[in-house]
């Protein structure tokens, strides 16, 4: 049972890099009302759990599930408690599962501009028909709106900063061909957020200049390389 184990500190408060991507994982997923708290634990991995007064009891096994789903899909293990979730190194599987999600996504909803360029009109039209609107609010909640659509920018952002790396050969791998796919996501999205601002851009009266980087985080950025001799240490001691 996780929730009895030793590797369960309540008060500890290290953090590595690792423990902060999970962090801003589980946060956006859990929304801005709970607050989420991690730590790396002492034979590696992060330990994941919830201020009990931002998350009502009988929503904590919810949350955690819904948590783990969203951490598997960045390709590691996870096991969930009533108190708490583990995220305990990588698995293969989940790394062949995020493969298969990223490859469906370039030929599904990031090959489908149209649908950009469609709610990028109908979204600006609306916020425009407001009084005193700011063109540059205008596409800036209009991009954020599609950013959402396409989902991945959000994914991709929480994991800018991270190094993900593996000892084990068929692990490396794994993550080399998802780096690949991550990188080419990232450059469609920002095609798309480039769609959709060439649709506002004479619609809302934007400035000369204006760029989509004004209004969102960078999403186009030197791809990473995946390290292969810098251990990521599962605790599990598989790629499952």
């Amino acid at each position: 049972m996780i929730q009895g184990s030793s590797w369960f500190v309540r008060d500890q408060t290290g953090q590595g890099t690792l423990s902060l991507a999970i962090q801003r994982i589980c946060a956006r997923t859990a929304g801005p009302d709970a607050l989420i708290h991690t730590a790396d634990l002492p034979l590696g991995g992060v330990q994941v759990w919830a201020e009990p007064e931002t998350v009502p009891e009988d929503r904590l096994w919810v949350l955690h599930h819904r948590m783990a789903r969203e951490i598997n899909l960045g390709g590691w293990h996870t096991e969930t408690g009533p108190e708490r979730l583990l995220v305990l190194g990588w698995s293969g599987a989940h790394l062949d599962h995020r493969a298969r999600v990223l490859s469906a996504a370039l030929v599904n909803r990031l090959a489908d501009h149209e649908r950009t360029a469609s709610l990028a009109i109908r979204t600006a039209a609306q916020l425009l028909g407001r009084p005193a609107t700011d063109p540059v609010e205008v596409a800036a909640d209009t991009l954020t709106l599609v950013a959402h659509d396409l989902r991945w920018p959000a994914r991709l952002a929480v994991l800018d900063d991270l190094e993900r790396t593996s000892e084990i050969e068929n692990v490396r791998h794994k993550l080399a061909r998802v780096a690949g796919l991550e990188a080419r996501v990232r450059r469609r999205c920002a095609a798309h957020l480039n769609v959709a601002l060439r649709t506002i851009h004479t619609l809302a009266g934007l400035p000369a200049g204006f760029q989509a980087a004004h209004a969102l985080p960078r999403l186009v950025g030197t791809e990473r390389l995946v390290a292969a001799t810098i251990p990521n240490r599962p605790l599990t001691g598989s790629t499952r």
